[in-house]
């Protein structure tokens, strides 16, 4: 499946998702509108290689598509503070998932609320605060056919003395530790430190990690 087939994909998933019923308070008719017009003409520049007209997109962060760009655009505008604080800081990109939902609008937002009370805490824990400075984070929801995992990726900004108090492999047990405290179940954690600046600036997926379409994102 090429890249424009799976954007094909990922509009019928969102599209199917909130035409249920428990989505009418989240997305309005309007907006719902708006996101089904930006999949009619992606899908008729599709067909129609020819057609060389601008695409029309909606922009809405609810666009399972839209919202890819919305991610990128966000990743550009915070980069150059980003590669800025990497002269002075080590990096780390740090996900950390919550549970599995079903595709309801109240439970999902449930969820992420939990979620970033959750972060906020370990954020404030001595052995966090002792290293890290500065962080970026993204929201984000993996969608299945049946359920959601609403989940959290952070870059973290750490002093360069990082390994004077901690291992990588110490530090990542002592945030899933905290983390499943704070979840109450063993949720997973996945931490790994960011490569060199020129590395980083071909790689977006610092800010889109998910293989899965994605659709809140906030920094």
């Amino acid at each position: 499946m090429n890249k424009e087939e799976k954007y094909i994909e990922y509009y019928e998933k969102g599209i199917k998702i909130y035409e249920k019923e428990e989505f009418k308070d989240v997305i309005s008719e309007k907006r719902l509108l708006n996101i089904k017009n930006c999949y009619n003409e992606y899908l008729y520049w599709y067909n129609h290689s020819e057609w060389l007209h601008r695409i029309f997109r909606c922009k809405k962060s609810a666009c399972p598509v839209c919202n890819l760009k919305n991610k990128a655009i966000k990743f550009y505008n915070f980069k150059d503070r980003a590669f800025e604080l990497m002269k002075e800081y080590e990096v780390f990109c740090l996900t950390l998932n919550g549970n599995n939902v079903e595709i309801e609008a109240n439970k999902i937002i449930k969820e992420i609320d939990d979620n970033n009370k959750n972060l906020k805490k370990l954020l404030n824990r001595p052995f966090m605060k002792r290293i890290v400075r500065e962080y970026f984070k993204v929201t984000e929801i993996k969608y299945t056919n049946y359920d959601s995992l609403p989940h959290i990726h952070i870059v973290l900004f750490v002093i360069k003395g990082v390994y004077k108090h901690f291992k990588i492999n110490e530090l990542r047990q002592l945030i899933t530790q905290e983390w499943k405290k704070s979840k109450g179940f063993n949720a997973n954690v996945e931490l790994k430190k960011v490569g060199t600046q020129k590395k980083t600036r071909k790689n977006n997926k610092l800010f889109d990690n998910s293989k899965e379409k994605t659709i809140n994102c906030s920094i």
